[in-house]
């Protein structure tokens, strides 16, 4: 497998953790380092493995029925470490029906032992009218 759909496997991996919502998979992904930082859409900094897997145990635990689709997925590497910029196209389903929003991520990832582990999930919500809609 090229290097390339290797770490683009490993990306894939940490959302279909997300959208099974399975923790022990999420933990499978990240690179166990005090290092490893996350950050969510408005959330302070994560900063350590035990802290960025706590906030994935408490999502899953208070977020029903969420589903991301990735679009706009690009690799860069260099070395030991890739990075992986996308958007996340978010569902929910809530009582007065499908919410959709797009988030955009930075993954970047790091080359442990012939695995790519996750050390940085950066995510910001992109804006709702795009530069064209306000000219």
């Amino acid at each position: 497998m090229q290097t390339d759909q290797q770490i683009l496997s490993s990306n894939q991996h940490f959302y279909d953790a997300f959208n099974k919502q399975d923790l022990a998979m999420m933990k499978d992904v990240w690179q166990d380092d005090v290092c490893a930082r996350c950050i969510h859409p408005g959330w302070p900094v994560l900063k350590g493995y035990q802290e960025i897997i706590q906030s994935w145990e408490d999502i899953f635990h208070h977020n029903q029925h969420m589903e991301i689709k990735v679009s706009d997925a690009d690799v860069m590497i260099h070395d030991d470490f890739a990075w992986v910029s996308c958007q996340e196209n978010l569902f929910s389903i809530k009582m007065t029906g499908v919410q959709s929003s797009k988030v955009h991520a930075t993954n970047l990832f790091q080359k442990v032992a012939g695995e790519w582990k996750m050390i940085l999930h950066h995510a910001a919500a992109l804006p709702t009218v795009t530069p064209e809609e306000t000219s």
